[in-house]
């Protein structure tokens, strides 16, 4: 498994822990270009839960500069942030 798919996996656990109901995402309905804030699967606090989570049991970094937050952040964006952090 490479590192990206380790990111991918545990930004996915976090924002999906089993027995946590989320109706429309039950299913897997997250794609690259969900908007985490705006459909509510994260609010400020959860995404820095899962910026300090990812880079703990990754050992990645997080990188701002690669996360458009004007215009929202994305399930892709977020897993970009952190495999584009040596930039």
């Amino acid at each position: 498994m490479s590192k990206s798919d380790i990111v991918r996996s545990t930004i996915l656990a976090m924002l999906l822990p089993p027995g946590r109901v989320h109706s429309k995402f039950n299913n897997g309905g997250i794609d690259d270009s969900t908007h985490l804030l705006k459909v509510g699967l994260i609010d400020s606090k959860g995404l820095l839960d899962i910026i300090l989570e990812v880079e703990q049991r990754c050992g990645v970094q997080f990188n701002p500069e690669h996360i458009d937050f004007e215009t929202g952040i994305t399930f892709g964006g977020l897993i970009d942030a952190f495999e584009h952090a040596s930039e």
